[in-house]
């Protein structure tokens, strides 16, 4: 059979806005999780979220994501707590810090373990992959093995300079993993906590998930790149992947099914793709991606599925 996942990076209003204190009603939650949710069980794919944890502070962001965990075709995982733009330069306490409070503080929402992890901006380090394995995470989705690592890191500090969120531009630009794109590999493989690869029967790791690229010098496959080089670019790179008839994951991010007027005119948005058209119009591209995939004969599974396979081959 073969499988593919939904992996959505939930970004919030609230972490875009820089966490404003008076803020609390944010569409990516209250508006948002319905219209993917929505899509996703219109074609019977599974929905894996990574959360922020922070946004669970808000106590109506628990109260959905609560709800929402219930459900047999969604999986809760760690998006870090507060979502640091530096996340890969973080000491080893601050960066177990990080992980840990997102994981209690989902698992007090949800009632269940979170078992997979994503970093902010995907920045990665030794830190990181030691503390995913010293809480018994089962998978990471960190590695971002594409040079367009350079432009995407330039892009976003570009963004939120243009914002005038300075402090976070060049806390963006703080990463310990440039030349990750350079080493791995572009398939799953395991890592130990010194970052070596290391067999699958190894207790002391944990399964890498790179994000989806035909090669290290080409975009990665997610759905961001259709809004920057155009839909059908990305359909005839996802084509490729899809001929490989390998498990493989979809990236998406809230900007994906949110527009201008679900934001907050108080506050600047550093994502241009929010403004670029209104949410209908976002979800139809994302559903011509699903039939796309599903035409291939690929079935939807969470992301944690997808790793005990791996884990099982």
């Amino acid at each position: 059979m073969k499988n593919f996942a939904i992996n959505l990076n939930f970004d919030s209003l609230a972490e875009s806005y820089g966490w404003p204190s008076e803020f609390n009603e944010d569409s990516a939650y209250t508006k948002g999780l319905d219209r993917i949710i929505n899509l996703c069980e219109k074609y019977g794919i599974p929905l894996t979220i990574f959360v922020v944890g922070r946004d669970l502070e808000n106590k109506k962001n628990f109260n959905i994501l609560k709800k929402i965990s219930e459900r047999d075709n969604v999986e809760i995982a760690n998006h870090s707590y507060n979502h640091f733009h530096n996340f890969g330069a973080l000491n080893e306490r601050e960066t177990y810090d990080e992980i840990y409070k997102s994981h209690k503080i989902i698992h007090d929402c949800t009632g269940k373990e979170c078992k997979g992890f994503v970093s902010p901006a995907w920045a990665i380090s030794r830190n990181v992959i030691k503390s995913l394995i010293d809480l018994n995470y089962t998978y990471d989705t960190s590695f971002f093995r594409s040079i367009f690592l350079y432009p995407m890191v330039a892009k976003i500090f570009l963004s939120q300079l243009a914002a005038k969120k300075y402090s976070r531009a060049f806390k963006i630009i703080n990463r310990r993993d440039y030349f990750f794109p350079f080493k791995y590999k572009n398939e799953p493989f395991f890592l130990n906590s010194d970052m070596q690869m290391v067999n699958k029967d190894n207790k002391n790791s944990i399964l890498e998930i790179p994000v989806p690229v035909i090669s290290n010098f080409q975009t990665p496959i997610w759905n961001t790149v259709g809004f920057f080089f155009g839909f059908e670019y990305l359909k005839k790179k996802l084509k490729i992947i899809l001929n490989r008839e390998k498990p493989f994951y979809f990236l998406i991010h809230p900007a994906d099914f949110l527009d201008k007027d679900d934001t907050n005119p108080n506050y600047l948005v550093s994502l241009e793709r929010m403004n670029s058209e209104n949410f209908q119009s976002k979800l139809n591209k994302l559903e011509d991606i699903f039939k796309l995939i599903i035409s291939y004969g690929y079935k939807g599974k969470k992301l944690i599925d997808l790793a005990k396979d791996e884990k099982s081959k």
